[in-house]
């Protein structure tokens, strides 16, 4: 078991509440409201053998402030007739929504998440709502379409409602499928939405795996991850990066997303980079980074690395950034630079 995931799979083994809402309107369907007393996954197997094409309808918990707008009170589900009520754009807050699932020849073919407020028009095909559905099944059955052979979106879309259930269950199944042996862009996928959507647990799970992790592809992706955990610690993190990890492609990735929600709070951190990194590429990247710091920081900086590094590739790359400022104190250096 990956290490990170004990805490998650503790919760979601404290509490797996059913969630029962109610049926949205359906309109031009074989529709049929079944219990799903043998669990969720069980039911959609068992409709994954009919001949015909059908719909399958269950809500998910979603977490607080959840807002989904519409321009249209009606979505045809099988595409047709758009006469729908275009109106204006309503948005509103809902504590769930409702996971659609189109099911033919014997597989999960399509995903749609629609706001219980949406009258849904299912062209004629058969639909089943599935009642009592508990709250860990929805997330199980999204995880394992992540997992399979089965189209790039459907994976993605697999992965992003994951990330909105409400549940614990959740930021295990996430977790689960960012770890080593998955596929790389599930992976990349089931980070971002950690850090997205996630909260505190995500920013721990994204901080473990910033660490851990052996493939420096991933982690070079982690790096613009920790940009959107919204955390204090994200920036401190990204510069343990910057400052420890073994790849240089990562140390590079990671001073420029420090730079870029850090500010001055890292710009000591950059300094010491062109100065002491090993790598000659992550030294010169360091100025890049640093040019991108607000204010007058970048300027200072700048021309103190050009006035006093001791490599000349570095000191070449922060007279280039100084030629780009528009601080009146850059060209003034630039300008004592050229005269003789």
């Amino acid at each position: 078991m990956h290490p990170i995931t004990s805490p998650f799979v503790l919760g979601a083994m404290l509490s797996t509440p059913v969630l029962t809402a109610q049926q949205p309107t359906i309109s031009h369907a074989q529709l049929s409201t079944v219990r799903a007393e043998h669990g969720l996954g069980a039911q959609i197997d068992q409709l994954k053998q009919s001949a015909a094409s059908v719909w399958i309808g269950c809500a998910i918990a979603v977490g607080p402030g959840f807002h989904s707008g519409a321009n249209r009170s009606i979505r045809f589900l099988e595409g047709g007739d758009l006469d729908g009520d275009y109106g204006g754009y309503h948005d509103a807050s809902f504590d769930h929504v409702n996971l659609l699932m189109r099911v033919a020849d014997g597989q999960i073919e399509r995903l749609r998440l629609e706001n219980p407020a949406r009258q849904l028009d299912a062209g004629g095909l058969r639909f089943v709502w599935m009642d009592t559905v508990a709250a860990n099944e929805s997330v199980s059955v999204l995880k394992s379409l992540a997992l399979s052979q089965t189209t790039e979106k459907i994976r993605n879309d697999a992965v992003f409602f994951i990330s909105l259930h409400s549940v614990p269950e959740a930021n295990a199944a996430l977790v689960q499928l960012a770890d080593a042996g998955v596929d790389l862009t599930v992976r990349e996928k089931a980070a971002f939405w950690l850090a997205n959507q996630r909260g505190h647990e995500g920013f721990l799970a994204i901080q473990h795996m910033a660490r851990t992790d052996a493939d420096p592809a991933f982690r070079e992706k982690l790096t613009f991850d920790l940009t959107l955990c919204h955390e204090p610690d994200a920036v401190e993190e990204l510069i343990h990066m910057a400052k420890t990890d073994v790849s240089p492609r990562v140390r590079r990735q990671a001073q420029f997303w420090m730079a870029n929600i850090g500010g001055k709070r890292v710009g000591a951190d950059l300094l010491n980079a062109a100065v002491n990194d090993p790598n000659a590429e992550v030294r010169k990247s360091a100025v890049f980074a640093i040019s991108r710091l607000p204010g007058d920081e970048a300027t200072s900086q700048l021309i103190q690395v050009a006035s006093s590094n001791k490599d000349p590739a570095v000191r070449k790359q922060a007279v280039f950034w100084l030629g780009q400022s528009q601080d009146p104190r850059a060209l003034d250096y630039l300008t004592k630079l050229i005269q003789p």
